[in-house]
């Protein structure tokens, strides 16, 4: 995961940005969908009452596969989700066909998801339901083409929307329930084969929680939160489901001529509370459907991605867009094969459901096999920090759960299925079976028992020497502002004996995998010099150590942050475009640090330091200002620079006085403000030349006296605006009209 060209150059890692909530919104997201909006009247219609039992059966059985997914998730915490524990248990052929089993699923599951958002469309406005389907399913494509943005934040509101919208359904159903209707439990003219026949058609809306652990390398605290976000989406959302189900039969019988339809919720949500109570529903199912197909996109192009990683999928599928860095040849293919199914099964709701269920509970089997497997392989790779309780029992009864409810499947779904599995066998013997280069898990087992130690070892000595020295930060992103950020840093890191920490942070959109925005940074840094690697062989000539790594991430702040607080530097020095031209990402970047980061901040405002022999520093007392001095001390003294401290008093000067008593009263004024600025250099130990000026505008007195200097050095302002604002209204105003380079310093204290 953390390759690089050569150890000794930058190492290139990813970083973890999902939280808890935004992990189980993931899960729960992708399943409350059109499983609870679509078909809960379909398969009432086909088992009556006791469908709720159905339900029940499908998440106690997706519980069982989630507690063995979350052990292998926190034991192999990578890109890839059950496909990559398929392929490290079992090798490259079941990987193989899994991986496209997978794929296809998830697949299939986006058509069913495109055609219940096309009916509850069509509910409105009169038209085809697939061909809705088709529209919105290209439009979907095409966001997740050029990348637009989405963040766990966005699908955590997604989540809470649609659970309120479901709770207040019921809510307004339990007043008007009539039990009679959930009797018989089992209708004679149906029997018990109604609860085995819908068992394959819903256990597509129990999809959901493994798309968490597709993403697992991204999860902050995976100890805690992959387990929590897995097996508590399943909970959430059975017991979801149970109520609505449950509300539903008892406000219609099961045998109503109404109750097979796509949009019965929105039907008995309009009898219950009126128009307003149809277009919330609608408005649910509409965000419901779009959300959950997107995701199976988005989750669709990763697991492609990790097939193309293994060598399973050809190189052509992943790919990366050169503007929009995302994985577009797989979002095309991924998308066109939608339509083409929407075309052609698109009238066909119940079979697009169980051939997404069937292919999902192919991979869900192996996957309670692969947490016996490698449980009792007890490789040293393999630990990971959650253990499926009962074991083995919990295993063996998610497998035996599978089987159950495969072999309930319909014969053409069965067929389908069977043709996937085939066609995947046969691609691997005749395309991959010589070229692919993975092995399985004693290549796994050879790299930890070996590889790993030594590497360990070497990272805990050199972590040990990194703790006795020093560390100064610098995040690198405009080559523009490079020069002159290296020379302060690697002043800085002379004077105080520190090391440089470098980083580079490489942005990519939700939509591309991490992973394959480390492939695309790692070919360009083989065409030409990385930005890292000028920034290395820089401070090596100016005998300064470097680490440097470029860091992979979906947001450039939080990794920052991230290494910030791993590393604990002394300073922290960023570069600054400026507030009008500065690029919104760029903005959202350096505010978002400077908001949240702990300890000392430097921000370089570049103008060009060709070279440095007066420094200007503005003093107004606080902690800012003295760290500021001291900043500017350390720059003098290593390049034999003179430092004028000033301090600008708002006022008229002696020249504007109109009596002699004004005049005296300006020179009394004029001698206590240079007497703090003395007292100012004293208290931080600074040598200085003090001067006092007295202006009707500070920043054009400042910006005046910045003519003749080479740098200024000024400390943060008390006045924080930082939506607007990077270092408050004067310090900001002074960085945009200065002739010469700004350094604005940020104190922790």
């Amino acid at each position: 995961m953390n390759k690089t060209r050569d150890e000794s150059g930058p190492q290139t890692r990813l970083a973890r940005d999902l939280g808890f909530g935004a992990a189980l919104s993931i899960g729960v997201g992708t399943m409350i969908g059109a499983g609870i909006f679509v078909l809960p009247g379909i398969v009432a219609n086909k088992a009556g009452p006791i469908v709720i039992f159905s339900f029940a059966l499908c998440g106690f059985v997706s519980s069982l596969i989630a507690l063995c997914m979350a052990e292998l998730a926190t034991g192999m915490p990578y890109a890839g989700g059950g496909y990559l524990f398929v392929v490290r248990s079992f090798g490259p052929l079941a990987g193989s066909i899994m991986g496209w089993c997978l794929w296809l699923s998830l697949i299939f599951a986006s058509a069913f998801y495109m055609i219940g958002f096309g009916y509850y469309i069509s509910d409105s406005l009169g038209l085809s339901p697939v061909l809705i389907a088709l529209v919105m399913t290209f439009l979907l494509g095409a966001l997740n083409y050029i990348g637009a943005r989405e963040t766990g934040g966005t699908q955590f509101v997604i989540v809470l929307f649609l659970l309120l919208i479901l709770a207040v359904f019921i809510s307004r159903a339990i007043f008007s329930l009539e039990p009679q209707n959930l009797k018989p439990l089992i209708p004679p003219e149906i029997g018990f084969s109604g609860f085995l026949l819908t068992l394959p058609i819903l256990f597509i809306t129990f999809m959901g929680f493994a798309e968490i652990s597709a993403v697992s390398e991204e999860i902050k605290n995976p100890r805690r939160n992959l387990p929590l976000s897995i097996v508590g989406s399943v909970v959430v959302v059975t017991l979801v489901y149970c109520a609505v189900v449950f509300c539903l039969l008892a406000l219609r019988p099961y045998n109503d001529p109404n109750m097979a339809n796509e949009t019965v919720l929105m039907d008995l949500a309009r009898t219950l509370m009126g128009s307003p109570g149809y277009v919330l529903i609608l408005m649910g199912g509409i965000l419901a459907t779009v959300s959950s197909a997107n995701a199976s996109i988005l989750a669709a192009s990763r697991i492609s991605f990790a097939m193309g990683r293994d060598q399973l999928m050809p190189d052509w599928f992943n790919q990366i867009h050169q503007k929009f860095r995302t994985p577009f040849r797989s979002i095309v293919v991924t998308t066109s094969l939608t339509m083409l199914i929407l075309l052609g099964m698109g009238n066909h709701l119940e079979l697009l459901a169980e051939v997404a269920g069937f292919l999902s509970l192919i991979l869900y089997s192996l996957i309670c096999i692969a947490c016996m497997i490698m449980r009792h392989a007890k490789m040293e790779w393999y630990t990971p920090t959650f253990k499926t309780p009962m074991y083995p029992i919990v295993p063996l009864l998610g497998l035996s759960g599978c089987i159950f409810v495969i072999i309930n499947t319909t014969r053409l779904t069965l067929l389908i299925g069977y043709l996937i599995i085939a066609a995947s066998f046969v691609w691997y013997v005749a395309f991959l079976r010589k070229g692919t280069r993975l092995v399985g898990a004693s290549y796994v087992l050879w790299q930890q028992k070996v590889v790993k130690p030594l590497v360990v070892r070497a990272e805990e000595y050199f972590s040990g020497r990194r703790e006795m020295i020093p560390t100064i930060l610098v995040p690198l992103a405009n080559p523009e502002t490079e020069q002159s950020l290296l020379k302060v840093s690697t002043s800085l890191a002379k004077s105080r004996r520190a090391r440089l920490r470098l980083i580079h942070v490489v942005h990519v959109p939700m939509q591309t995998p991490l992973e394959a925005g480390r492939m695309q940074y790692e070919n360009l840094r083989k065409e030409k010099e990385s930005l890292l690697d000028l920034a290395s062989r820089h401070s090596a000539e100016q005998g300064i150590k470097a680490r440097s790594s470029a860091i992979v991430a979906h947001n450039v702040s939080s990794a920052i942050l991230s290494i910030a607080d791993t590393e604990n530097p002394e300073l922290v020095i960023m570069g600054w475009r400026g507030e009008d031209r500065m690029p919104r990402i760029q903005r959202n970047t350096v505010s978002g640090v400077l908001k949240l980061a702990k300890g000392n901040i430097l921000v370089l405002k570049d103008r060009g330091i060709p070279r440095l022999k007066k420094i200007l520093v503005p003093v107004s007392g606080g902690p800012h200002s003295q760290l500021g001095l001291k900043i500017a001390q350390e720059l003098a003294t290593e390049w034999d620079a003179t430092i004028t401290a000033l301090n600008v008093q708002r006022g008229k000067g002696v020249t504007d006085s109109i009596s002699e008593f004004d005049r005296q009263s300006v020179e009394l004024f004029q001698s206590e403000a240079l007497d703090f600025v003395r007292e100012t250099l004293h208290g931080a130990g600074v040598e200085a030349e003090p001067r006092v000026i007295l202006d009707t505008d500070i920043v054009k007195a400042i910006v005046r006296v910045a003519d003749d200097h080479d740098l200024v050095v000024m400390g943060a302002s008390n006045e924080w605006f930082l939506r607007q604002r990077l270092f408050g209204s004067i310090p900001d105003q002074i960085a945009n009209n200065a002739s010469v380079s700004v350094l604005m310093v940020r104190s922790e204290e």
